[in-house]
């Protein structure tokens, strides 16, 4: 998805009657690096945002995009690298696979960008294109600055919520599209959320988690992480519990806690790459073992 953030701030800026090229993989069949829906934005100056390979297909479609760009029509092409095993294509992939490109020039106002756009900041799916996932982070202490660095490198929109004004500042999330200060003695409020979007406790505060963690129960959150120890989850709950907010397991298998996934995470950073690891792999439906001991394909190929 950070590819689809930086495509959109590039053309932001575009002029009017300003264009580019926008390459979309749009099959693979076999092996190969990126997936269908993988983009690469291409300007006139040879400049270009995302990939659609691992680095082999680039500059020959750099060179078509250029013809595009010309002609000003839509064309796709096909790069078969499993018929020789000696072409330039095959010796650089590692891949062996047919990938089926569409080279579409494009302006400020185009159709793909206004369905880019909505998908991403309207978080509205439309032909294709999927709204990221959205990370709500309840904390804004030194662990939490990691968490928002790691997390926006995927593209992931991130809100920050905390009672400390001088905790909560741009300057150490600089990454966040939304700063929330709150009250710590108050529940946090209405939670716009949906079922993209991930929420983190890292308050260090117990009676702060008190507020928090029931608002994002009753929420559509497809994960909750909680930081600490699973018996001082287990104690939130059955603090609720005795209060009358009692939820059901159904809702509770979406609860993390201890959060993140087992790597024997012992730092701020590390922590930060365990909690988006284990949200990526809920996300996919996966265990978050290794590769070498999957009995499948690695991708999931619709």
């Amino acid at each position: 998805m950070k590819e689809v953030s930086e495509i959109l701030r590039v053309v932001s800026g575009f002029r009017a009657g300003e264009r580019a090229v926008l390459a979309t993989v749009i099959d693979v069949q076999g092996s190969g690096y990126r997936l269908p829906g993988a983009r690469m934005l291409m300007l006139p100056d040879g400049k270009t945002f995302g990939t659609v390979s691992g680095g082999c297909l680039e500059a020959d479609v750099l060179e078509r995009a250029k013809k595009v760009l010309e002609t000003g029509g839509p064309e796709v092409f096909t790069y078969d690298t499993t018929a020789d095993e000696n072409s330039v294509f095959s010796l650089n992939m590692g891949c062996r696979g047919v990938i089926q490109i569409r080279l579409e020039p494009v302006g400020k106002n185009s159709d793909v960008i206004a369905k880019m756009r909505a998908a991403y900041e309207d978080r509205l799916a439309a032909d294709g294109f999927e709204p990221p996932v959205a990370i709500l982070l309840f904390g804004a202490g030194a662990d939490a600055v990691p968490l928002a660095r790691i997390a926006s490198e995927l593209g992931w929109p991130i809100t920050v919520y905390d009672h400390r004004p001088a905790f909560l500042t741009q300057e150490r999330f600089p990454s966040a599209q939304k700063l929330v200060l709150q009250a710590v003695d108050e529940p946090p409020g209405e939670i716009a959320a949906d079922s993209l979007t991930a929420a983190v406790i890292m308050t260090h505060n117990y009676a702060r988690d008190r507020f928090v963690l029931p608002t994002l129960l009753r929420s559509s959150v497809f994960y909750i992480g909680a930081l600490g120890p699973k018996r001082r989850t287990e104690q939130l709950l059955e603090d609720l519990a005795a209060g009358g907010e009692t939820f059901d397991e159904k809702r509770l298998t979406d609860l993390y806690s201890p959060i993140g996934l087992d790597i024997g995470a012992d730092t701020p950073e590390s922590i930060a790459l365990a909690i988006v690891s284990e949200i990526q792999s809920v996300l996919k439906h996966r265990g978050g073992g290794p590769l070498r001991e999957r009995d499948a394909p690695i991708y999931d190929r619709k």
